[in-house]
């Protein structure tokens, strides 16, 4: 017999902004857990311990730090014929992602990771036509960590409604839906608008010659 939780619904997006919780994914097999396995849908420790080679008693280790974190939930437990209790964890949110602001301010690794994240982000764009001088890679830095801060404050705030009738969706369908409403809440956003515009204003100015729009 199936026996649900009580637990909040799934998230469409999670911004991670303590610093502790992104330390626990730094982990390889925890971030297996998660990303591969566990925002598709709810697996059992011997489950998880099988596709992932590991001992049980090492993966259960590893959801318990999970679930300390907020990453992952109980959803549910089911008795098998023989009498033993199945438990089924799935992950808080389809998708995580950084606080850039909040992990900017955290120990050195961490700010360090991050900066370079955003520098290494915006060095890319050369490939596609936006040639960002380095004298104006700061400027560039900070009113894009502006616009992804506000992005993940906006669209971190969607909840998926119906759990059941989202976990019967194919992996490609969920990620199409998910990118439809995430344009539709910070289409509504004035704030995010505004910093959408000053980004794209930034990047129209420093497009090279070649570039073109369709």
């Amino acid at each position: 017999m199936e026996q649900p939780e009580q637990v909040a619904p799934m998230k469409d997006l999670e911004v991670i902004t303590d610093p502790s919780i992104f330390k626990v994914l730094l982990d390889p097999v925890r971030a297996d857990i998660v990303f591969k396995f566990l925002v598709n849908g709810a697996m059992t420790v011997k489950q998880l311990a099988d596709v992932l080679g590991k001992n049980p008693g090492t993966i259960l280790h590893h959801i318990d730090a999970l679930k300390k974190a907020g990453l992952v939930v109980q959803e549910r437990t089911q008795l098998t014929p023989t009498g033993i209790v199945q438990r089924y964890y799935r992950a808080t949110a389809r998708e995580y992602r950084m606080g850039l602001g909040e992990m900017m301010q955290a120990d050195a690794g961490i700010a360090r990771f991050a900066k370079d994240r955003l520098g290494s982000t915006v060095s890319a764009l050369l490939a596609y036509g936006i040639d960002i001088p380095e004298s104006e890679t700061g400027q560039a830095m900070e009113i894009l960590g502006r616009l992804i801060e506000r992005e993940n404050a906006v669209t971190s705030n969607i909840p998926i409604v119906d759990d059941k009738a989202y976990r019967k969706l194919p992996p490609p369908v969920r990620s199409d839906a998910s990118r439809i409403i995430r344009r539709f809440v910070l289409e509504e956003d004035s704030r995010y608008r505004d910093l959408r515009e000053k980004w794209h204003s930034f990047l129209r100015s420093h497009k090279k010659g070649g570039m073109r729009n369709e």
